[in-house]
């Protein structure tokens, strides 16, 4: 763990104490310089805390707890005024090129932070990954009673699932190799779960979903996740697919069928709605935090990302460091 100054805010800006901050995958991309980033940075995209300070015209924010939009938008180009910030061509991120939450304190624009309401600190700091499932679903043009199937239970396919419940889709399939992501995934509500040995396509023979998402980012799962699919069925290829990746696909079919292959990159302004999803929730969403660590433990907590016994990791500022 390395001492900095603490940061102050500057024009239209509140410093955060940071009190809830989650990792994933993007995380280590970025530290394996997989996902473009400026160094040296402190990392950190899901971040919650309390607003301690602020820019004089803003300073009717202090004391106000918030989750951190980690976007950043000109609000100019061609995307953003398209309604694609996510897509901006100038973007920058906080735990990319601008400091994150991984520390004590964060500094973010005041349009950045969102209030959490009534929500703890460390279900909100789910706001961001539950963002990215928003930015998803609303693309797929979502009804209720949709029979959908999610593929790969980790955890933004676990996140995935709840979500849907946003949109009245509740009967959902989980598919995944490991048999305790699917124990964990029945306690959450899915409909049935399947395990997975070789194919997808030998566990689920027939095409009948009208939603599928592939939560693995493995080329081939999401080959044959088109098989899948019902007339007129989704595929959305949500996990994060090595670049340069390629897939078999039949034109004609998707054409005689009028199949959607829809993408979905990151979250484009949808905290607030996140924010609602997590609110409105009767599931026991703090048992997604399966483990919490003090900030001088960065080592364990990028080693447990992905493991089978565990959904979201977050680091808690507030847990002190282990004794010298």
């Amino acid at each position: 763990m390395t001492r900095v100054p603490q940061p102050a805010p500057g024009p239209e800006e509140l410093l955060i104490r940071v009190e809830a901050a989650g990792l994933c995958h993007t995380d280590l991309d970025i530290l394996a310089g997989r996902y473009p980033a400026e160094f040296p940075r402190i990392p950190g995209h899901e971040f919650a805390g309390t607003v301690v300070d602020a820019d004089s015209s803003y300073r009717g924010y202090i004391g106000a707890r918030v989750a951190v939009d980690p976007l950043i938008a000109c609000h100019q180009c061609r995307n953003c005024t398209s309604g694609y910030q996510n897509l901006c061509t100038a973007g920058q991120a906080y735990g990319a090129e601008r400091d994150g939450g991984f520390a004590e304190y964060a500094v973010v624009r005041q349009e950045n932070a969102h209030n959490i309401g009534g929500l703890s600190m460390p279900v909100a700091a789910l706001a961001e990954p539950f963002a990215c499932a928003v930015n998803a679903l609303e693309r797929a043009r979502l009804a209720p009673g949709m029979k959908a199937a999610i593929i790969g239970a980790g955890p933004m396919g676990m996140i995935l699932s709840i979500a849907l419940r946003g949109w009245d889709v509740h009967d959902v399939t989980f598919a995944d190799r490991i048999p305790e992501r699917l124990e964990r995934a029945r306690s959450f509500g899915a409909t049935r779960t399947a395990i997975v040995d070789r194919s997808i396509t030998d566990v689920f023979p027939t095409a009948d979903f009208d939603l599928v998402i592939d939560a693995t980012g493995r080329p081939e799962v999401v080959q044959d996740a088109i098989r899948l699919l019902a007339d007129g069925g989704t595929l959305i290829p949500f996990g994060v697919c090595p670049p340069g990746s390629q897939i078999n696909l039949d034109p004609f079919e998707v054409y005689r069928r009028q199949l959607r292959i829809i993408g979905s990159f990151s979250l484009n302004r949808g905290i607030p709605e996140a924010l609602r999803i997590l609110q409105r929730s009767d599931l026991p969403l703090q048992e997604l935090i399966t483990t919490r660590f003090a900030l001088d433990a960065g080592a364990e907590a990028l080693a447990a990302i992905g493991g089978a016994d565990t959904i979201k990791i977050q680091f808690d500022p507030t847990i002190a460091p282990a004794a010298q």
